[in-house]
């Protein structure tokens, strides 16, 4: 069970992640996980007030009663009547759903990447060797769809482990189009269609950014908007950990693709779909458990 309360920072305990707070005559203590005390640990001074959610069990934590912190929703330093607002989660989400309905083109893309061999991999530098992505408008129509495996060039000859993991042989990637290809296509894309590009996670953009310099190519990615819907999704719900893309289709839909088969443009298409799902649950048309 949990419940919801709001208090004034009595204290900070950093040593074991605590924060005490002072109700009814009688100081409490809450307890949060690393991620949360590092997050919010530039807040926590007393005199600051706060609104979470906690868990209603207590118990004993190196010698003091707890209860757990589940999510911080605001925390506020009163100034006469217009108090300094350090974090609201209700500003952000606001933010988020005003970010998910702009009216844009939008790409949805994906990449694999070349995996390092089991040993002397100590130079091995990671390269593109699959690109899939979705084009729709403003509307959610498709555009455009592609897919491709590209050749590497710092290192031809793919590893046993890349092989493994993408189900793929030497031959696919020899009968790909090149990085010079892709980056053509991406920046016709680009100005054609100036779209929002979203992403799951953080490595297609930095893939696309180290690779434009390795070949000494126009570093378009400067130009285009790239949207972490991982983060998004971190942010809305208060998420600890990273999500599985594929976890995260789980929770939009009844269909399970947990099993993921590692394809570029199937992740593209599952990154589309979890786009316009999440975007219904920030215009409050959808409500999804998160746990």
């Amino acid at each position: 069970m949990e419940e919801y309360i709001f208090g004034i920072i009595h204290g900070v305990i950093e040593s074991k992640r605590i924060i005490a707070i002072k109700q009814a005559k009688r100081i409490r203590f809450y307890y949060m996980s690393k991620s949360m005390f590092k997050q919010f640990m530039q807040y926590f001074q007393p005199g600051i007030y706060i609104f979470m959610s906690i868990k209603s069990q207590e118990r004993l934590y190196r010698g003091l009663i707890v209860q757990n912190i589940v999510a911080i929703d605001k925390l506020l330093a009163p100034n006469k009547n217009k108090p300094t607002i350090y974090y609201d989660i209700s500003i952000i989400k606001s933010g988020i759903k005003s970010l998910v309905n702009q009216n844009r083109n939008r790409l949805f893309i994906d990449f694999e990447m070349s995996m390092p061999p089991y040993s002397n991999y100590q130079n091995f530098v990671s390269e593109i060797i699959q690109v899939g992505y979705i084009v729709t408008d403003e509307y959610g129509n498709k555009l455009e769809e592609f897919s491709s495996y590209i050749k590497p060039k710092l290192v031809p000859e793919i590893s046993i482990r890349t092989k493994k993991f993408l189900h793929i042989d030497q031959s696919n990637v020899d009968g790909g189009n090149t990085y010079e290809f892709l980056h053509k296509n991406l920046l016709d894309i680009q100005k054609k269609y100036n779209p929002i590009v979203y992403v799951w996670g953080k490595n297609d953009q930095l893939e696309l950014n180290k690779l434009n310099r390795i070949h000494k190519l126009n570093n378009f990615t400067k130009h285009m908007q790239f949207i972490d819907l991982l983060n998004l999704h971190k942010l809305y719900f208060g998420l600890k950990n990273d999500l599985g893309l594929f976890n995260a289709y789980n929770i939009y839909s009844n269909e399970d693709l947990t099993k993921q088969k590692h394809d570029a443009l199937e992740d593209a298409l599952v990154t589309k779909e979890i786009f316009y799902a999440f975007k219904e649950v920030c215009n409050n048309r959808m409500t999804v458990n998160v746990i």
